[in-house]
Protein backbone atom coordinates (compact mmCIF):
# COMPACT_ATOMS: atom_id res chain seq x y z
CA UNK A 1 0.00 0.00 0.00
CA UNK A 2 2.88 2.36 0.68
CA UNK A 3 4.14 1.95 -2.88
CA UNK A 4 0.69 2.58 -4.31
CA UNK A 5 0.28 5.65 -2.10
CA UNK A 6 3.65 7.00 -3.21
CA UNK A 7 2.75 6.41 -6.85
CA UNK A 8 -0.53 8.27 -6.49
CA UNK A 9 1.31 11.09 -4.83
CA UNK A 10 3.67 11.39 -7.80
CA UNK A 11 0.83 11.28 -10.30
CA UNK A 12 -1.07 14.00 -8.47
CA UNK A 13 1.93 16.32 -8.71
CA UNK A 14 2.69 16.56 -4.97
CA UNK A 15 6.41 17.01 -5.42
CA UNK A 16 8.88 19.78 -6.21
CA UNK A 17 9.20 21.35 -9.63
CA UNK A 18 12.77 20.07 -9.99
CA UNK A 19 11.70 16.47 -9.47
CA UNK A 20 8.77 16.87 -11.83
CA UNK A 21 10.98 18.06 -14.66
CA UNK A 22 13.09 14.90 -14.44
CA UNK A 23 10.16 12.51 -14.17
CA UNK A 24 9.29 10.50 -17.27
CA UNK A 25 5.92 8.79 -17.51
CA UNK A 26 5.42 5.64 -19.54
CA UNK A 27 2.64 7.22 -21.62
CA UNK A 28 4.95 9.96 -22.90
CA UNK A 29 7.23 9.75 -25.96
CA UNK A 30 9.60 12.43 -24.69
CA UNK A 31 11.07 13.21 -21.32
CA UNK A 32 14.17 14.49 -19.58
CA UNK A 33 15.38 10.98 -18.74
CA UNK A 34 15.41 9.72 -22.32
CA UNK A 35 18.70 9.14 -24.10
CA UNK A 36 19.98 11.34 -26.90
CA UNK A 37 18.56 10.74 -30.35
CA UNK A 38 19.51 11.38 -33.97
CA UNK A 39 16.80 12.27 -36.53
CA UNK A 40 16.01 9.44 -38.92
CA UNK A 41 15.58 11.78 -41.88
CA UNK A 42 11.86 10.96 -42.18
CA UNK A 43 9.53 13.41 -40.43
CA UNK A 44 6.64 10.94 -40.22
CA UNK A 45 8.84 8.40 -38.45
CA UNK A 46 10.51 10.92 -36.13
CA UNK A 47 7.05 12.02 -34.96
CA UNK A 48 6.45 8.50 -33.62
CA UNK A 49 9.91 7.81 -32.19
CA UNK A 50 10.61 8.73 -28.55
CA UNK A 51 12.80 11.80 -28.51
CA UNK A 52 12.16 12.46 -32.20
CA UNK A 53 14.74 10.13 -33.74
CA UNK A 54 16.83 6.97 -33.52
CA UNK A 55 17.91 6.40 -29.88
CA UNK A 56 21.66 6.51 -29.34
CA UNK A 57 23.17 4.09 -26.91
CA UNK A 58 20.35 1.56 -27.29
CA UNK A 59 19.74 -1.51 -29.41
CA UNK A 60 17.38 -1.06 -32.38
CA UNK A 61 15.85 -4.08 -34.12
CA UNK A 62 14.61 -4.13 -37.71
CA UNK A 63 12.66 -7.28 -38.56
CA UNK A 64 12.01 -8.35 -42.15
CA UNK A 65 10.82 -11.48 -43.92
CA UNK A 66 13.53 -11.10 -46.59
CA UNK A 67 16.55 -8.97 -47.43
CA UNK A 68 15.89 -5.92 -49.59
CA UNK A 69 12.61 -4.65 -48.12
CA UNK A 70 14.04 -1.14 -47.91
CA UNK A 71 16.00 -1.45 -44.68
CA UNK A 72 19.10 0.22 -46.07
CA UNK A 73 17.13 3.00 -47.72
CA UNK A 74 15.58 3.58 -44.29
CA UNK A 75 19.00 3.90 -42.67
CA UNK A 76 20.67 5.88 -45.46
CA UNK A 77 19.82 9.39 -44.15
CA UNK A 78 21.16 8.76 -40.65
CA UNK A 79 24.30 7.08 -42.00
CA UNK A 80 24.90 10.08 -44.24
CA UNK A 81 24.43 12.30 -41.19
CA UNK A 82 27.08 10.33 -39.30
CA UNK A 83 29.41 10.75 -42.26
CA UNK A 84 29.04 14.51 -41.80
CA UNK A 85 30.05 14.05 -38.16
CA UNK A 86 33.14 12.13 -39.39
CA UNK A 87 32.16 9.05 -37.41
CA UNK A 88 32.77 5.50 -38.58
CA UNK A 89 30.24 2.83 -39.45
CA UNK A 90 30.73 -0.94 -39.17
CA UNK A 91 28.65 -3.32 -41.30
CA UNK A 92 28.49 -6.94 -40.16
CA UNK A 93 27.04 -8.62 -43.24
CA UNK A 94 24.88 -11.76 -43.35
CA UNK A 95 27.00 -14.89 -43.23
CA UNK A 96 24.41 -17.19 -44.86
CA UNK A 97 25.23 -15.96 -48.39
CA UNK A 98 29.00 -16.30 -48.01
CA UNK A 99 29.36 -19.94 -49.07
CA UNK A 100 27.04 -20.08 -52.09
CA UNK A 101 27.33 -16.51 -53.38
CA UNK A 102 30.32 -14.69 -51.85
CA UNK A 103 29.59 -11.42 -53.70
CA UNK A 104 25.89 -11.41 -52.83
CA UNK A 105 26.50 -10.18 -49.28
CA UNK A 106 28.59 -7.17 -50.33
CA UNK A 107 26.77 -3.81 -50.38
CA UNK A 108 26.77 -1.97 -53.70
CA UNK A 109 29.30 0.83 -53.29
CA UNK A 110 27.91 3.30 -55.91
CA UNK A 111 24.51 3.23 -54.20
CA UNK A 112 26.07 3.96 -50.83
CA UNK A 113 28.02 6.89 -52.25
CA UNK A 114 24.92 8.22 -54.00
CA UNK A 115 23.18 8.24 -50.63
CA UNK A 116 25.93 10.41 -49.14
CA UNK A 117 27.63 7.65 -47.11
CA UNK A 118 31.40 8.02 -46.78
CA UNK A 119 32.89 4.66 -47.78
CA UNK A 120 36.27 5.69 -46.37
CA UNK A 121 34.72 5.55 -42.91
CA UNK A 122 32.88 2.25 -43.46
CA UNK A 123 34.25 -1.12 -42.39
CA UNK A 124 32.58 -4.20 -43.94
CA UNK A 125 32.84 -7.49 -42.08
CA UNK A 126 31.77 -10.73 -43.77
CA UNK A 127 31.68 -13.42 -41.05
CA UNK A 128 32.00 -17.09 -41.88
CA UNK A 129 29.71 -18.22 -39.03
CA UNK A 130 26.93 -16.78 -36.92
CA UNK A 131 29.23 -16.79 -33.90
CA UNK A 132 31.74 -14.62 -35.75
CA UNK A 133 28.96 -12.18 -36.58
CA UNK A 134 27.96 -11.78 -32.93
CA UNK A 135 31.63 -11.34 -31.97
CA UNK A 136 32.23 -8.71 -34.65
CA UNK A 137 29.24 -6.66 -33.49
CA UNK A 138 30.44 -6.72 -29.90
CA UNK A 139 33.93 -5.60 -30.89
CA UNK A 140 32.55 -2.81 -33.07
CA UNK A 141 30.41 -1.42 -30.24
CA UNK A 142 33.49 -1.25 -28.02
CA UNK A 143 35.14 1.30 -30.34
CA UNK A 144 35.07 4.85 -28.99
CA UNK A 145 34.95 6.47 -32.44
CA UNK A 146 31.99 4.39 -33.68
CA UNK A 147 29.00 6.19 -35.11
CA UNK A 148 26.82 3.18 -35.96
CA UNK A 149 26.97 -0.59 -36.19
CA UNK A 150 24.67 -2.53 -38.52
CA UNK A 151 24.48 -6.28 -38.23
CA UNK A 152 22.45 -9.01 -39.92
CA UNK A 153 21.63 -11.69 -37.36
CA UNK A 154 20.63 -15.28 -38.21
CA UNK A 155 17.41 -16.98 -37.19
CA UNK A 156 17.39 -17.66 -33.47
CA UNK A 157 18.67 -21.02 -32.31
CA UNK A 158 17.86 -20.61 -28.63
CA UNK A 159 15.66 -17.75 -27.38
CA UNK A 160 17.51 -17.65 -24.06
CA UNK A 161 20.96 -17.57 -25.63
CA UNK A 162 19.94 -14.95 -28.18
CA UNK A 163 18.42 -12.75 -25.46
CA UNK A 164 21.68 -12.80 -23.51
CA UNK A 165 23.68 -11.96 -26.65
CA UNK A 166 21.30 -9.12 -27.54
CA UNK A 167 21.52 -7.86 -23.97
CA UNK A 168 25.30 -7.61 -24.30
CA UNK A 169 24.92 -5.63 -27.52
CA UNK A 170 22.39 -3.33 -25.85
CA UNK A 171 24.75 -2.60 -22.95
CA UNK A 172 27.77 -2.11 -25.22
CA UNK A 173 25.83 0.36 -27.37
CA UNK A 174 25.37 2.56 -24.32
CA UNK A 175 29.09 2.60 -23.58
CA UNK A 176 29.95 5.09 -26.36
CA UNK A 177 26.45 6.36 -27.15
CA UNK A 178 26.50 4.74 -30.60
CA UNK A 179 23.66 3.73 -32.90
CA UNK A 180 23.24 -0.04 -32.93
CA UNK A 181 20.99 -1.58 -35.60
CA UNK A 182 20.43 -5.32 -35.89
CA UNK A 183 18.40 -6.89 -38.68
CA UNK A 184 16.65 -10.13 -37.77
CA UNK A 185 14.22 -12.53 -39.45
CA UNK A 186 10.55 -11.79 -38.96
CA UNK A 187 10.00 -14.96 -36.90
CA UNK A 188 12.06 -13.37 -34.12
CA UNK A 189 9.24 -10.87 -33.47
CA UNK A 190 7.59 -13.28 -31.01
CA UNK A 191 10.80 -13.74 -28.99
CA UNK A 192 11.66 -11.46 -26.04
CA UNK A 193 14.24 -8.77 -26.73
CA UNK A 194 16.04 -6.12 -24.66
CA UNK A 195 15.97 -3.69 -27.61
CA UNK A 196 14.58 -0.26 -26.83
CA UNK A 197 12.99 -0.04 -30.28
CA UNK A 198 11.67 -2.82 -32.53
CA UNK A 199 10.26 -2.21 -36.02
CA UNK A 200 8.75 -4.62 -38.52
CA UNK A 201 9.41 -3.73 -42.17
CA UNK A 202 7.22 -4.59 -45.14
CA UNK A 203 6.48 -3.23 -48.62
CA UNK A 204 3.07 -1.75 -49.39
CA UNK A 205 2.17 -0.15 -52.72
CA UNK A 206 5.76 0.85 -53.43
CA UNK A 207 6.27 2.35 -49.97
CA UNK A 208 7.96 1.09 -46.83
CA UNK A 209 5.52 0.11 -44.08
CA UNK A 210 6.87 0.27 -40.54
CA UNK A 211 5.05 -1.39 -37.66
CA UNK A 212 6.40 -0.29 -34.29
CA UNK A 213 6.38 -3.46 -32.23
CA UNK A 214 8.09 -1.84 -29.26
CA UNK A 215 8.90 1.69 -28.22
CA UNK A 216 9.06 3.70 -25.03
CA UNK A 217 5.61 5.14 -24.40
CA UNK A 218 2.18 4.22 -25.63
CA UNK A 219 2.00 1.56 -28.36
CA UNK A 220 1.32 2.68 -31.91
CA UNK A 221 -1.61 0.82 -33.44
CA UNK A 222 -1.31 2.10 -37.02
CA UNK A 223 1.80 1.49 -39.17
CA UNK A 224 3.90 4.31 -40.58
CA UNK A 225 4.25 4.54 -44.37
CA UNK A 226 7.39 6.10 -45.82
CA UNK A 227 8.70 6.97 -49.26
CA UNK A 228 12.28 5.80 -48.77
CA UNK A 229 13.41 5.93 -52.40
CA UNK A 230 14.10 9.52 -53.53
CA UNK A 231 13.66 10.28 -57.20
CA UNK A 232 17.39 10.41 -57.91
CA UNK A 233 17.79 6.80 -56.72
CA UNK A 234 15.09 5.39 -58.95
CA UNK A 235 15.52 4.01 -62.41
CA UNK A 236 14.78 6.60 -65.04
CA UNK A 237 11.18 6.36 -66.19
CA UNK A 238 10.43 6.05 -69.88
CA UNK A 239 7.69 8.45 -71.11
CA UNK A 240 4.50 6.67 -72.10
CA UNK A 241 4.53 8.25 -75.57
CA UNK A 242 8.05 7.00 -76.17
CA UNK A 243 7.26 3.52 -74.86
CA UNK A 244 4.19 3.20 -77.09
CA UNK A 245 5.83 4.53 -80.26
CA UNK A 246 6.83 1.83 -82.76
CA UNK A 247 10.54 1.34 -83.34
CA UNK A 248 11.54 2.22 -86.90
CA UNK A 249 13.54 -0.48 -88.69
CA UNK A 250 17.24 0.18 -88.99
CA UNK A 251 18.35 1.33 -92.45
CA UNK A 252 20.19 -1.13 -94.59
CA UNK A 253 23.95 -0.98 -94.21
CA UNK A 254 26.95 -2.36 -96.09
CA UNK A 255 27.97 -5.89 -95.07
CA UNK A 256 30.99 -4.65 -93.17
CA UNK A 257 28.96 -2.26 -90.94
CA UNK A 258 27.11 -3.64 -87.89
CA UNK A 259 23.91 -1.66 -87.04
CA UNK A 260 23.93 -0.21 -83.51
CA UNK A 261 21.25 -1.28 -81.03
CA UNK A 262 18.80 1.38 -79.80
CA UNK A 263 20.13 3.15 -76.71
CA UNK A 264 18.70 1.91 -73.43
CA UNK A 265 17.17 4.43 -71.00
CA UNK A 266 19.53 5.72 -68.33
CA UNK A 267 19.31 3.89 -65.02
CA UNK A 268 20.32 4.66 -61.47
CA UNK A 269 20.78 2.04 -58.82
CA UNK A 270 18.64 2.03 -55.70
CA UNK A 271 19.66 0.90 -52.22
CA UNK A 272 16.98 -1.78 -52.45
CA UNK A 273 19.12 -3.59 -55.04
CA UNK A 274 22.34 -3.50 -53.02
CA UNK A 275 22.51 -7.17 -52.23
CA UNK A 276 21.71 -8.37 -55.75
CA UNK A 277 25.21 -7.62 -57.02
Amino acid sequence: MRAATALLSLQSGNFGSTQGAALWRADQLTGGSLAATTPSGFAALDAELPGGGWPRGSLIELLTDATGRGELSLLAPVLAHLAGERRSCVWVLPHEARAEHPAASLPYAPALQDAGIDLARCLFVRPATAREGWWALEQALRAAHLGAAIGWLPAESSPGADFKALRRLHLLAGRNNALAFVLRPLQAAAAPSPAALRLQLANRDGRLQLTLLKRRGLPLLEPVLLDVHPAQWQRAAVPASQAAAPVAPAPSAPPHVVPLRPALPARRWSLQAMFSH
